[in-house]
């Protein structure tokens, strides 16, 4: 647990919060592919109106990056990209898949990669397992480990922010829970 050094990708309502939070004690890189979200960021400025502006200004561990090769030096990656509802009313899990298969090109071996983006029970090992697996050439469980932690934070609720909720982890071993 010491040695983690931490990659968030995805810096939206939940991303940029935990990113925050962790940069509290340790290393971490918040990533996102909108090039525009991370100039803002390193402005100190937050459009989705979650952070207050000394809340991430004045961590000095956070490094924010549009470049997913920033992440390669992490070996635990937290994945919060939204997953919305289609008109279908069916789970539009791209920004997942794409997260995925980022993450893939950077992971090594023993590496974790939590998701903490809103899915259907299996859905992270029946979709995303396998990408990782195949971009990685790593095999589940042995050459890489996945944990999950449902989003449980209420967007606009300054009353109930992340330090406030409790948190539900899992782990696909009884180490990485």
């Amino acid at each position: 647990m010491n040695n983690l050094k931490i990659g968030i990708v995805g810096l939206g309502y939940v991303g940029l919060p935990l990113a925050i939070e962790f940069a509290k004690t340790r290393p971490v890189i918040g990533y996102d592919c909108n090039k525009n979200r991370i100039d803002e960021l390193c402005r100190g400025i937050d459009t989705t109106l979650e952070m207050d502006e000394c809340d991430f200004k004045c961590v000095e561990k956070l490094e924010f990056s549009n470049d997913i090769n920033s992440l390669s030096k992490c070996n635990c990656y937290i994945i919060t990209v939204p997953t919305p509802v289609t008109e279908a009313k069916q789970p539009d899990m791209s920004a997942l898949t794409s997260a995925s298969h980022m993450v893939s090109t950077v992971l090594s071996e023993g590496d974790i990669v939590i998701f903490e983006s809103t899915v259907y029970p299996g859905a992270t090992e029946e979709i995303c397992v396998p990408i990782i697996e195949t971009g990685s050439k790593l095999k589940y469980n042995k050459g890489f480990y996945v944990g999950y932690s449902p989003e449980r934070i209420n967007p606009g609720d300054k009353g109930h922010r992340l330090k406030d909720i409790v948190k539900v982890t899992s782990g696909s071993t009884l180490e990485i829970a």
